[in-house]
């Protein structure tokens, strides 16, 4: 009898669910179905602990399932939040010359270049001495004059006490008009998909932290703008 009683009542819950979901919206029946799915998950481990056939351990892990639902969603609403604070893995800024492919991380303040040109070529910055740094200063001073900023800004951001100063571009302004969209996202530290707003924000966080007074330099500064530009059409 008791049996009857309770194939009865899941058939009607069956059927009473079956009108509910069809009156549900589109946007709304995939969360009716996932509701749905671990009420009946509780009512059956509910139901199995009553008879005996599990201990209730396994229904106190069958109710946190909720939990885990509410944690996976709250943490994907939260996660923009989590990236302004810098609680999310940032992509590194990257910039490139002639002969110098610098990088850029600011989660953990690493800074480092590969040198693509001359008798160093292939070895990063950090593996040369200051004299080493030295000469490819003032080879790049006269040959290279991007590479010569950029070199700079990796020494006044590393090597304390150097004896290097900073250097503005003025003399020689380069040009950024063929800076490619590719390029510009590798500046900024952004995917291909970034929004016009993940855009500005980087823009704005990159000018504060590589401002001259901070180890930067006009050069570098003017190159995330012309980056800020490329990936905002006016």
């Amino acid at each position: 009898m008791i049996k009857l009683f309770l194939i009865a009542t899941l058939i009607l819950g069956i059927w009473y669910w079956r009108i509910i979901l069809h009156r549900t919206t589109t946007e709304k029946r995939k969360e009716f179905i996932w509701n749905s799915a671990i009420w009946a998950l509780l009512i059956i481990s509910i139901g199995l602990v009553v008879a005996g056939k599990i201990h209730w351990i396994g229904a106190g892990l069958a109710a946190l399932i909720p939990l885990l639902k509410w944690i996976i969603v709250w943490g994907w609403r939260a996660l923009p939040l989590l990236r302004m604070f810098g609680f999310s893995k940032q992509i590194p800024s990257q910039f490139k010359t002639k002969s110098l492919f610098v990088t850029i991380n600011f989660s953990n303040q690493h800074i480092d270049g590969e040198i693509l040109t001359g008798p160093y070529e292939g070895k990063q910055l950090s593996e040369l001495t200051i004299e080493e740094l030295r000469l490819l200063v003032d080879e790049w001073r006269e040959n290279d004059k991007e590479s010569f900023i950029l070199l700079q800004s990796y020494i006044l951001r590393t090597r304390d006490n150097s004896g290097f100063e900073g250097s503005s571009y003025s003399a020689t302004k380069p040009d950024f008009s063929e800076l490619t969209q590719t390029e510009a996202l590798e500046i900024l530290g952004l995917k291909p998909d970034a929004t016009e707003s993940q855009v500005q924000k980087a823009h704005k966080r990159l000018i504060q932290r590589l401002h001259p007074d901070r180890g930067g330099s006009d050069y570098l500064a003017a190159k995330i703008n012309a980056a800020k530009d490329k990936l905002t059409p006016r």
